[in-house]
């Protein structure tokens, strides 16, 4: 059975097509990725109605390309993009109208919960810490023994630190300096757990980034998921002097993100700092995989959906 799912988040909106299989297994058949940005339509806390055409524009794009491979149905869920935002309800009502499509805004306790069940299909352990850091909210959780427990959901991620302290398409020093104050404030009363974890996963498009870049920087194969702490602080070093090296190192692995690679690194930084880890595994999957493992699949199928190797 073929299903179609669309993350439409703070800063991408991503469709992904999967097969899924009689016996639970799962493989996704191809991905398109638009840069929205919905979260910089949103004014006093309200998304603009040129913010909600823009989402209806994207989704009406993906049923266009569906439609070619004769799958007319998808199903679509928002994170912090609709969550956090005053006029939810008039946002998914200007979306049905014009698209036909209900959405489904989950919380950051589902978010959390759908990048844990996401995330283990890649993560060598159960046992650790999982974030995920997206353009309009961060979610960090423990994992213990095939269990899980969140540890919060907070509204700052790499596209709305952007909006909120960039003036240009990269901070200044004082800029930079803003936005860690502003990444403490939120972290400084958050109750991490008085021990060091020895796994830390990854999830997101932040983390993605950082692991293409850094695969880049120290010679890696592409499909290494593996980042030390020293590593992380060294490529941090590299990209906040904001040079040359530090432009084509972005531009070749990350162009679209160009703008919110710095203010994403910040704060991944600081939350692996938090969570005090040697090594850092990054995700090939989460939320989207998650949401797909969770909540689209047939409640007669009692197999829990795993990739097709």
């Amino acid at each position: 059975m073929k299903y179609a799912l669309v993350d439409l988040g703070s800063n991408t909106v991503r469709l992904t097509l999967y097969n899924v299989h009689a016996d639970g297994n799962f493989e996704a058949l191809f991905s398109e990725k638009r840069m929205a940005g919905l979260v910089s339509y949103v004014k006093d806390g309200r998304l603009s109605y040129e913010g909600i055409l823009v989402a209806c524009d994207v989704i009406k794009e993906f049923q266009s390309l569906l439609k070619q491979f004769g799958v007319n149905t998808m199903s679509v869920f928002a994170t912090a993009s609709l969550r956090n935002i005053e006029n939810t309800d008039e946002a998914l009502a200007g979306i049905l109208k014009r698209t036909g499509i209900h959405v489904d805004v989950i919380s950051g306790e589902e978010e959390a919960e759908f990048s844990y069940y996401g995330s283990i299909k890649s993560f060598p352990t159960q046992d650790g810490a999982i974030f995920d850091i997206g353009g309009g909210s961060t979610e960090i959780l423990e994992a213990h023994n095939g269990s899980f427990s969140c540890i919060g959901s907070f509204s700052i991620g790499s596209l709305n630190l952007f909006n909120q302290f960039v003036t240009k398409i990269w901070p200044k020093q004082s800029e930079i300096i803003n936005i860690q104050t502003k990444i403490m404030r939120v972290f400084e009363k958050v109750p991490f757990q008085e021990k060091r974890y020895k796994n830390v996963c990854g999830v997101g498009g932040t983390a993605r980034a950082v692991m293409k870049i850094a695969n880049r920087y120290f010679e890696k194969p592409t499909g290494n998921k593996l980042i030390t702490k020293k590593e992380l602080e060294e490529i941090s070093t590299v990209l906040l002097a904001r040079d040359r090296t530090a432009r084509d190192l972005i531009l070749k692995a990350c162009p679209d993100r160009i703008h919110t690679i710095l203010p994403g690194i910040l704060l991944m930084g600081m939350v692996c700092q938090f969570l005090d880890s040697k090594n850092i595994y990054v995700s090939q999957f989460g939320v989207r995989e998650g949401y797909l493992c969770r909540k689209l699949i047939t409640s007669g199928n009692s197999a829990t959906p795993r990739t097709v190797s």
